[in-house]
C-alpha cells in the first residue's frame, strides 16, 4: 500500500512539473524586449590594426 502511495505522489509531480514546462514553452511572451544598445565613436587616430599593401 506505501509503494501505492509513493508512486502516485511521484506520478503527481512529474505531471505537474510537465504541465509547468508545457505552459512556459508555449506561452506567447508577452515581456518587454531587450535592447542592445551599442556605441560607435569615430575616431581619427590611429589604430593597431596590420594593413596589406599588395602590388
Amino acid at each position: 500500500m506505501r509503494k501505492n502511495i509513493l508512486g502516485a505522489a511521484v506520478i503527481f509531480f512529474v505531471t505537474i512539473a510537465f504541465l509547468l514546462v508545457l505552459k512556459d514553452i508555449t506561452s506567447n511572451g508577452n515581456h518587454e524586449p531587450v535592447q542592445n544598445n551599442v556605441v560607435v565613436e569615430d575616431s581619427n587616430e590611429d589604430t593597431n590594426i596590420a594593413t596589406l599593401d599588395e602590388q
